[in-house]
């Protein structure tokens, strides 16, 4: 920091940038820019401490207007403070404008000055490892569970809570704190206030099952037109999403998948050879089938898919099959 401290027109210049750079700070997606708002605070002793009183004058506010102690009873003000009140006054007004405008606005300016356009701030990565299942409880009280090998991007602003599942699976168990909540994926947006949704993803091709709560989908591509606008999404019924939806394989089992986070799936008539890619979709040993004619074979049940032994052991029992442990992984053929 400069040791020489500002004075005069100067103190006010830098309080009103204060101001700017409190009211920029508010918004951690849309106004956050840290490394330019660290290289401001570092020019001067000033810079630093005007900040901390802005901050000091707008907890201070919400904290004192009710106080029989520092509100209306407390002693006149003193000189310094009544010099400040123009300031104070400004940044009730800034700050009363971006909570009408529910912190969405993008501030363009500041009386004198001219701020540039401010960048989306990095969003929180939440991500699993292959073959292992991952849940993480958000700061709003939302959780959020990742499949196997699955990418969800979080960003959380004063006006909304934005997700992007960017590859794989993830159960979204999402409270209603105020904010609405957007989900993208598959080029598609689905939108609502609270709701327990599953989306999956691969490529440009996905689906979407909610199992509670409300929320709308919305497809995002550039001749969306050829699909309804948006979309009403149904309890426990899949939803192709993407571009191709019409012509996706049929959505997985939506009823059959829903104990997915306990790594548990229910199955009818799946043909075995499905079964075992599922399975080997966790990354640990994986099955191996020797006979296209058993992988063709239908299969129905409940099964623990990150436990590749108990289900060798179970198809074996069902289809009388041979299991032959090798150092590729778990094989299975029809007995001879």
């Amino acid at each position: 920091m400069t040791s020489v401290p500002p004075t005069g027109p100067e103190i006010d210049l830098i309080e009103e940038e204060a101001i700017a750079w409190f009211v920029v700070r508010q918004d951690a997606e849309g106004f956050t820019r840290q490394e330019e708002f660290e290289r401001w605070i570092a020019r001067s002793e000033a810079h630093s401490a005007s900040y901390a009183r802005i901050e000091r004058l707008y907890h201070d506010a919400a904290i004192l207007q009710g106080s029989d102690r520092y509100g209306a009873a407390r002693h006149q003000p003193t000189t310094t403070v009544a010099q400040s009140r123009h300031r104070h006054r400004l940044l009730v007004a800034v700050l009363a404008a971006v909570a009408v405008a529910g912190l969405g606005l993008v501030l363009r300016g500041w009386p004198g000055r001219e701020l540039p356009a401010l960048p989306s701030s990095p969003a929180q990565v939440l991500a699993s490892d292959s073959g292992a299942i991952r849940s993480v409880r958000l700061i709003d009280g939302s959780t959020i569970t990742l499949d196997s090998a699955s990418r969800v991007d979080v960003r959380l602003s004063g006006s909304q809570r934005r997700f992007a599942l960017v590859m794989g699976r993830a159960r979204l168990d999402l409270v209603d704190d105020g904010r609405p909540f957007v989900v993208t994926a598959a080029q598609e947006e689905i939108a609502g206030t609270a709701a327990l949704l599953d989306i999956e993803t691969s490529g440009a091709a996905g689906q979407a099952v909610l199992w509670r709560g409300t929320a709308k989908a919305r497809p995002l591509w550039h001749d969306a037109t050829l699909r309804q606008d948006t979309a009403v999404l149904r309890p426990a019924t899949a939803r192709a999403l993407g571009p191709a939806a019409d012509r996706q394989a049929a959505s997985r089992d939506a009823v059959g998948s829903r104990d997915w986070p306990s790594g548990w799936a229910e199955y009818r008539a799946l043909p075995l050879g499905t079964l075992v890619e599922v399975v080997n979709s966790y990354g640990h040993t994986p099955l191996q089938i020797d006979d296209p004619a058993v992988a063709s074979a239908l299969v129905s049940g409940r099964f623990r898919l990150t436990d590749p032994d108990a289900v060798a052991q179970r198809l074996a029992d069902v289809f009388d099959l041979v299991i032959t442990r090798r150092a590729d992984g778990i094989h299975l053929a029809a007995r001879k």
